[in-house]
């Protein structure tokens, strides 16, 4: 069928924390996440990438509202994807496009969950620099 959506990977998942440092010495000095460039202008988020090249993305609260979990799905047919979501009526947050080129859009699902859809990272080079506390800037 032409109108599928086509799920390749679990790109990332967003977790909300409420102290960057603690939280960050968790998952980096515990868990072994490696700290890299976020591909968002948002500060509030710290990106970070496993050993599969999966990533989980640290939420901070912003504007004093709290972060919700979420997670993205990679697609190999974003347009169609999005496309899809229109045609069911899906009321969609997006699509945009991050630093790397990846575009992205949102959803929700019945019970009100939070879903990215995206596709493959890395589109185009970025020289996006991160610290140890995982704040990005442009070089």
């Amino acid at each position: 069928m032409a109108d599928e959506i086509h799920v390749q990977r679990v790109n990332h998942v967003g977790i909300p924390i409420t102290d960057r440092k603690k939280s960050l010495a968790f998952w980096r000095d515990v868990l072994g996440v490696q700290v890299i460039p976020s591909m968002v202008d948002s500060k509030n988020i710290v990106w970070t990438a496993i050993g599969d090249g999966s990533m989980v993305h640290l939420i901070e609260p912003r504007d004093g509202k709290p972060a919700g979990y979420h997670t993205a799905f990679e697609v190999t047919n974003f347009d169609a994807t999005l496309e899809r979501f229109r045609a069911l009526s899906l009321e969609i947050e997006g699509p945009g496009e991050r630093h790397d080129g990846q575009r992205y859009l949102f959803i929700r699902d019945p019970d009100g969950n939070r879903i990215e859809f995206v596709t493959s990272s890395r589109i185009k080079p970025s020289r996006r620099v991160v610290d140890e506390w995982g704040y990005t800037r442009d070089p």
